[in-house]
């Protein structure tokens, strides 16, 4: 059966629609045309059309939506504006709607008239002219503790700022301090530009100083080899920390030697020494280096990163006594977790404790997570699925559907408008208690929406209705490329549910794209390798073309890892090349130790997620040629 996303949700809950409901569809897809046909008028700026059409509409959903788009290019309209806020409060559009505006008044320097409806706002800009606004108005104090807060993020701000800085280093708030701090809290945060810039407000020492941290902050390895740092003796300490921190990116044993060479002869302060043995010891541990366990150990305040890695550092080198050590080193939080019982498990089979390690095993094992699987392996056993389904009434289905939010989300629906759709649904469940929240899961799930349904299942907390949460969407084009690939079709699931939770047009900060987020460049590679015209990165937004790319990709992974599915796996989250550089260098490590010492917390937990979700896939789809000693089988080196 061919999966049909997101549509009409009516139709979708009850099959059939009663007389009443098939007049009202009726009705509404006449105003869906003339809506569309509406749009049609105001992209060509046919605006007498535009009104007479819109005036018809004032009923329909989308009504806040086709006046939201006349009046963002009218953002001198003023009184239509106003009149929009106020009748329009509760819509979406209102608050996208009031920052555009907002931003045009203060261009045009309307200080009273921004002031009166200005609601706060994340955006620099807008809090620049705030402040403008507010100092124009003899709000001083309110203007300069604005002000404060934007000049010390250490951000670049946008160029509006400059007139609320002006003001602001004229008042008596402002202070040589404030240059400092602000010098300081851009190097913090890695803004070398706007660094750079502050030093152009110093002086004399104050000059020379802050262009010796600028220095040491872009040469750090200069720290071993000059000595105009130690001039600064009350500053040495920080200054020598801030080098070894920046230098340990880049070479992880240079800088621990010159740390370890003169930390003694420096007054370091000891939060900032603590802080910087941390990071050795890590660093140490995220290059699977032999000295690791020991420099954690040494560590007299560990958190929970480094409590956590001095297990990891035992189990690298298999050391099973020292693994046993480290875990009865955590708290007692972090030792209920189930992955250090599962550890605590394997530590105790090690060691020949097999009937204490099997009584771990089989608590473990009654859990659906990646960790109970492994245990369940560990028991020759079969995964439990643990489905508790959700129950949810018609009728409450029903009045979540009749709100204004939802019709205006199934509005954009049937006229294909998906992303505007997917932001009208995360705005409609922000308004959702959490009682709410599971009917709103089975709405999306009813409407085969199961990105939605996933997410949102998700904010409620609800983790154990598993068709909800592992739906079997795509089939199609997912079992079709499984075959011409050679692949298990619950491995592709697996990695879409971790990938894009089944968004097809999920698009990530990276700019990765659609159900099994293909990067542009990968998928024009592969476009050429098969011969395929390609049209633009737009393209891999069609799940079918996505499933494509993305199952030849993983098959190509998976050749260059001789079939290793943790380790294509991996790849096809952090790259081959990555992968390759953790390759353990001279022995065999079983899979489960290799991939709990992944250097990458996201890689770490994407592996685990894809090998869990692809064997509760192989249950859904009734299937049984995934194993667990198949996916896990022992890394050999690389």
């Amino acid at each position: 059966m061919h999966f049909i996303p997101c549509f009409l949700m009516l139709a979708a809950l009850t099959g059939v629609l009663p007389n009443s409901a098939q007049a009202d569809e009726i009705s509404l897809a006449a105003q869906r045309q003339q809506f569309l046909r509406a749009e049609q008028a105001l992209d060509q700026n046919r605006d007498a059309e535009y009104f007479t059409l819109a005036s018809g509409l004032k009923g329909y959903p989308l009504y806040p939506y086709l006046q939201y788009q006349w009046l963002k290019n009218h953002l001198d309209a003023d009184t239509d504006i106003k009149q929009f806020l106020n009748d329009h409060a509760a819509s979406r559009y209102a608050a996208g709607l009031r920052q555009k505006w907002l931003l045009a008044l203060g261009k045009k320097q309307q200080w009273l008239v921004l002031l009166n409806y200005y609601q706060g706002s994340d955006d620099p800009e807008l809090q620049c002219y705030a402040g403008l606004a507010q100092f124009q108005t003899g709000q001083t104090l309110e203007a300069f503790n604005q002000a404060r807060a934007l000049w010390l993020s250490g951000k670049t701000q946008p160029d509006n700022c400059d007139a609320l800085f002006d003001v602001y280093k004229t008042s008596p708030y402002f202070n040589n301090e404030l240059i400092n701090q602000r010098f300081h809290a851009a190097l913090k945060r890695d803004n070398q530009s706007l660094a750079s810039y502050m030093t152009r407000f110093l002086s004399g020492p104050e000059l020379n100083l802050a262009n010796t941290w600028l220095k040491l902050h872009r040469q750090p390895e200069s720290v071993a080899s000059e000595t105009g740092w130690r001039e600064y003796p009350e500053q040495a300490g920080e200054l020598f920390a801030h080098a070894i921190d920046r230098w340990l990116e880049t070479n992880v044993e240079a800088a621990m030697t010159a740390w370890d060479s003169n930390k003694s002869q420096i007054a370091i302060a000891p939060a900032t020494a603590a802080f910087i043995e941390k990071r050795i010891a890590i660093a140490l541990a995220l290059k699977h280096d032999s000295r690791a366990y020991e420099r954690l150990s040494r560590l007299e305040n560990s958190d929970e990163s480094a409590r956590e890695w001095r297990v990891r550092a035992a189990l690298t080198r298999q050391n099973w006594p020292d693994v046993a050590t480290a875990i009865a080193g955590l708290n007692d939080e972090e030792k209920s977790r189930e992955k250090w019982q599962y550890w605590q498990a394997r530590g105790l089979a090690e060691t020949d404790q097999s009937a204490a390690a099997n009584t771990l095993f089989q608590q473990l094992a009654k859990n659906r997570s990646f960790y109970g699987f492994l245990a369940a392996g560990k028991l020759r056993q079969a995964i439990e699925l643990v489905d508790r389904p959700l129950a949810v009434s018609i009728k409450d289905l029903e009045t979540l559907q009749n709100r204004l939010d939802f019709q205006v989300f199934s509005e954009l629906l049937a006229i294909d408008k998906k992303p505007e759709a997917k932001r009208q649904w995360w705005y409609a469940i922000a308004k959702l208690d959490s009682s709410q929240l599971p009917v709103a899961a089975k709405l999306a799930q009813q409407a085969n929406c199961p990105a939605l349904a996933i997410a949102t299942i998700a904010k409620a907390n609800h983790w154990d209705d598993v068709n909800l949460r592992f739906p079997l969407a795509y089939v199609q084009p997912i079992q079709n490329n499984a075959t011409a690939q050679q692949l298990d079709p619950a491995l592709i699931l697996g990695l879409i549910r971790q990938e894009s939770a089944f968004d097809e047009l999920a698009d990530s900060p990276a700019g990765a794209k659609g159900l099994m987020q293909v990067m542009p460049n990968t998928g024009r590679q592969i476009a050429a390798d098969l011969r395929d015209s390609w049209d633009s990165d737009y393209s891999l937004f069609k799940p079918e073309l996505n499933v494509k790319y993305g199952a030849f990709y993983l098959k190509k992974l998976l050749r260059q890892f001789n079939g290793h599915v943790a380790l294509a796996t991996a790849a096809y989250n952090a790259g081959a090349n990555k992968v390759k550089r953790w390759l353990p260098e001279n022995r065999k490590l079983p899979a489960d130790i290799w991939i709990e010492t992944i250097p990458y917390k996201e890689t770490r937990g994407y592996v685990a997620s894809v090998l869990m979700y692809s064997l509760i896939y192989q249950q859904r789809l009734q299937r049984d040629s995934l194993k667990i000693d198949d996916l896990l089988r022992e890394v050999t080196p690389g």
